[in-house]
């Protein structure tokens, strides 16, 4: 546990350390991300007339988005560290230093997490000064938020270790992490709390889903997840999450596996 406590701590000051180092980059990546936005936001007000109409559904939609942005984090930070350490010469020095390196990747996990939560608040408090719309978050609804936020997107890091895996292996799958990106766009705006039947538990299984929208449920309806028969909802998304956790971890581990064997862990 100490060990782990002082990783934990290696790996966060290594992350700020970084951040301050090339601050340009951090910069740059949240200014294209709130440009996104806003180029997402102007163009539904051009094609939605009514102003009630667009306000009603403006709540969702940040929701949406931000929660894009965690998958964009998830997918692509833990496949970055693999590649960048590779190329740097430094991957095999980790694996010999480290031999539990899923419990690495694990940490920094926790790592990115925070550090993004550090930039959506940044990106959240621009986006609702740009647009008008305060997002109801409060000291009443925060811990809920907060909850269902790092429960949600533990799953999502099931398929950030399932590209960091396949890194490991092939070395470069940028491209492949990009497209997933947009896929995962769909997943985040797809409305399929209005759906019924086996179609929403087929959606609801998929992950991304179900988080957004209890996120939904108590940031613009006011609502809390404990009433009716939202717990078992919160339920099946705590389930969606650690199955997806556990696929990523088990292909992480077939994977470091495989370049263990193929010596593939000293060449880029």
């Amino acid at each position: 546990m100490i060990r782990a406590l002082k990783l934990f701590r290696a790996e966060l000051v290594r992350s700020v350390l970084l951040a301050l180092r090339y601050p340009i980059e951090l910069f740059i990546g949240l200014f294209i991300m709130y440009i996104l936005f806003m180029g997402l936001f102007l163009g539904a007000r051009s094609l939605v007339r009514d102003p009630q109409v667009l306000s009603a559904s403006l709540d969702g939609f940040i929701i949406s988005y931000v929660m894009w942005f965690f998958v964009i984090s998830a997918l692509g930070r833990l496949a970055h560290h693999i590649e960048s350490e590779a190329q740097m010469g430094v991957l095999e020095q980790i694996f010999l230093t480290y031999p539990r390196v899923l419990a690495l990747m694990m940490i920094r996990s926790a790592v990115d997490f925070i550090t993004s939560l550090l930039m959506v608040v940044v990106l959240l408090v621009c986006i609702m000064a740009s647009t008008g719309k305060w997002l109801a978050i409060g000291t009443g609804n925060i811990l809920q938020i907060l909850f269902l936020l790092i429960v949600t997107v533990a799953g999502i890091y099931g398929f950030g270790l399932i590209f960091a895996g396949l890194a490991l292996v092939f070395k470069r799958i940028g491209q492949v992490g990009t497209i997933m990106q947009f896929a995962f766009f769909f997943l985040a705006y797809f409305p399929a709390e209005q759906i019924s039947g086996w179609l929403k538990v087929a959606f609801y299984s998929l992950p991304l889903t179900l988080g957004v929208s209890l996120i939904k449920t108590v940031v613009v309806e006011q609502s809390t997840v404990f009433d009716g028969t939202r717990p078992w909802l919160l339920l099946g998304l705590v389930i969606n999450s650690a199955v997806y956790l556990l696929i990523g971890s088990a292909v992480f581990l077939i994977c470091e596996r495989k370049s263990r064997i193929d010596g593939r862990l000293g060449q880029y």
